[in-house]
């Protein structure tokens, strides 16, 4: 994966020096090469175009063909929970089967499941229309030690407060496959 700002930097550079080259042919009278030149500028502007208007934070293959061809994602059943405390308000989205499919790499140790893809959360969080998470998490468990915290996976930093992703196996009867998917978004801030 790559930062969208890096790839703008070294497609603007790469432009430039297509640029300079287009002019160098020009000046040179070298026509047979002109245009291949214009057709790499032509490309390379285009792919500039696309990296100025996405609003991907990095790029991998699988984030920007799901960016350019999105697949159809279907509509989620869910139910909202809302809770009041005396320090803080809690948002809990609870999600029927089919649960959204989570994308899950397992940790050298075996025990445990870490998010290094949040493109499937953050379909999710559109979809609630939520900001999206920046970066994968690990499983909560791998944190703190308390077995009361596996399946669950935390962003400190999101926008909204604290984002707590449950996730469980589901299993579907007609076809008989299991995967894991999001069973829980929550969302907790604090009131002042």
């Amino acid at each position: 994966m790559i930062a969208t700002s890096a790839a703008k930097t070294i497609i603007l550079i790469l432009l430039a020096i297509d640029v300079l080259w287009l002019l160098y042919i020009l000046l040179r009278g070298h026509g047979e090469s002109l245009v291949r030149t214009i057709v790499f500028a032509v490309i390379l502007g285009i792919i500039l175009g696309y990296l100025q208007s996405t609003k991907l934070q990095e790029l991998s293959f699988s984030a920007i063909k799901n960016d350019l061809f999105p697949a159809k994602i279907p509509r989620y059943v869910y139910t909202i929970k809302e809770e009041d405390t005396l320090y803080s308000h809690k948002v809990s989205y609870y999600f029927l089967v089919p649960l959204p499919k989570l994308k899950l790499d397992m940790e050298p140790d075996g025990r445990t499941f870490t998010i290094t893809d949040p493109e499937p959360v953050n379909q999710v969080l559109d979809q609630l229309n939520l900001p999206r998470v920046e970066g994968g998490a690990k499983e909560l468990f791998m944190i703190t030690g308390r077995s009361i915290d596996i399946n669950l996976y935390r962003w400190d930093n999101y926008e909204r407060g604290t984002l707590f992703v449950e996730r469980a196996l589901c299993q579907l009867k007609g076809t008989l496959q299991s995967y894991y998917g999001i069973s829980r978004i929550t969302i907790e801030s604090r009131k002042y």
